[in-house]
């Protein structure tokens, strides 16, 4: 009997020993997973906190590089505007001194012309006038032409602003998108905020491609317009040439007016 007892004695020291040791596994197991969750988190945060700041910078660079093209296309633009308003003074100067000269000619070839014949005058006259208003003609031609042009230009450098805007504010949305990402409590919020990552980033490939299309766009006009500098008036002046030379003078070939 006493044998017994003791047997039963030992058997719940055994149990005993068996439940402290498995009370001190699991207390040294969840400290080990408290340990391991704490640095995943802080790893976890690290990389949250890297990401936003790369989205940061990158935001920053593409804010900055904006900027500077909006202060290069303003600088292009008063270039290209005073460029034109040259070309207009110099257009509309050069006409008003061929129309001064042809009048001054006209004028002393007149003179000239009464002391011989009356006839000879007329045609003479009748010739300058259609040459005055050729040349007034295609002077105002080539300014609306201008005009137009510059209005094009004015137009694709707005749709070129609004362009970046809105790539600009896609790619608040890609910052705010990956700080869901990182901040989402359950998977289905881990997986709507990749879905609308992956929506703006498709949009700003999108968005992008427009972009570059309209400063290729944008590249062409200008480089038109630097081409089509100094051209003005050079048209006018072969159509007032033609004008001139297809009318017909009856006149002595003696006359120092003839053919006029």
């Amino acid at each position: 009997m006493a044998e017994k007892r003791d047997n039963s004695v030992l058997f719940s020291l055994r149990e005993l020993r068996g439940i402290e040791e498995q009370r001190v596994q699991e207390e040294e197991d969840a400290k080990r997973r408290a340990e391991e969750e704490r640095l995943r988190q802080q790893m976890e945060e690290e990389r949250r906190r890297r990401e936003e700041e790369e989205a940061r910078r990158r935001a920053e660079q593409e804010e900055q590089q904006r900027r500077e093209q909006e202060v290069e296309q303003r600088r292009r633009e008063e270039e290209l505007r005073l460029q034109e308003a040259e070309r207009r003074a110099r257009i509309e100067a050069e006409a008003r001194m061929e129309q001064d000269r042809m009048a001054k000619e006209m004028e002393a070839r007149a003179i000239e012309a009464r002391r011989k014949r009356p006839t000879a005058l007329l045609a003479i006259a009748g010739s300058l006038v259609v040459v005055v208003g050729v040349l007034g003609y295609f002077a105002h031609q080539t300014l609306q032409e201008r005009d137009e042009a510059q209005l094009q230009a004015e137009e694709l450098q707005r749709e070129v602003q609004d362009m970046q805007a809105s790539l600009a504010e896609t790619n608040e949305q890609i910052a705010e998108a990956r700080g869901a990402i990182d901040e989402a409590e359950t998977e289905a919020e881990r997986e709507a905020a990749r879905e609308a990552l992956a929506q703006a980033e498709q949009q700003r490939a999108e968005q992008q491609e427009a972009l570059d299309r309209l400063q290729e766009q944008r590249a062409e006009r200008q480089q038109q317009q630097r081409q089509g500098s100094g051209g003005g008036g050079g048209a006018a002046a072969d159509e007032a040439d033609e004008s001139q030379g297809g009318v017909e003078v009856d006149c002595d070939p003696d006359d120092p007016l003839c053919g006029l």
